[in-house]
């Protein structure tokens, strides 16, 4: 019967620890794929060739240009980069009225205003990566406690096999 006990709990140890080394895994692949991502983002532009090559984040590629369309549309006052666009679009138009000179400063605007929009998403990216290093945390004490648990079961299961096996003292 003991034998019985201290193999289910050996089998549930070795699940947990598991399961929790599963979970760790794939935080660290997470990681991974936020690290690959705000490297892809952080010159203000994403390519096709980027989004082809980092399948795991698009929606994040998604969101972020989504979001880097908003920011260029939405007004200062709202926290977006609107009206400086159009203001400085305004003096070059009034300054020299070629539609090279437009658009480079266009360019240079663009550029600019993306590199911005990058660096305030690479705060959000790094508020996920805190949560996710926090998890990561609470995920590896947990393993460490199990790993502990498993290994006092197996002493113990090696303690009652040791006590429980007939001593044999010889002949006579």
């Amino acid at each position: 019967m003991g034998y019985a006990l201290f193999t289910h709990r050996k089998i549930y140890y070795t699940n947990l620890i598991f399961n929790l080394q599963s979970k760790i895994d794939n935080i660290m692949q997470q990681k991974n794929n936020l690290l690959t991502f705000s490297a892809n983002i952080a010159d203000g532009k994403v390519t096709v060739e980027e989004i082809a090559q980092d399948p795991a984040n698009f929606n994040n590629y998604g969101e972020f240009i989504t979001g880097s369309q908003a920011y260029i549309d939405t007004a200062d006052a709202d926290g977006g980069a609107g009206t400086t666009i159009s203001e400085i679009g305004s003096l070059a138009a009034n300054e020299n009225n070629s539609e090279e000179y437009l658009a480079s400063i266009a360019d240079m605007l663009n550029t600019a205003v993306n590199e911005k929009y990058a660096q305030q998403y690479n705060k959000k990216l790094e508020a996920l990566e805190n949560q996710l290093d926090m998890e990561q945390k609470k995920l590896e004490t947990k393993l460490t406690a199990a790993q502990s648990q498993l290994q006092a079961v197996e002493q113990a299961e090696g303690q009652a096999i040791q006590n429980a096996t007939p001593k044999y003292n010889g002949v006579g």
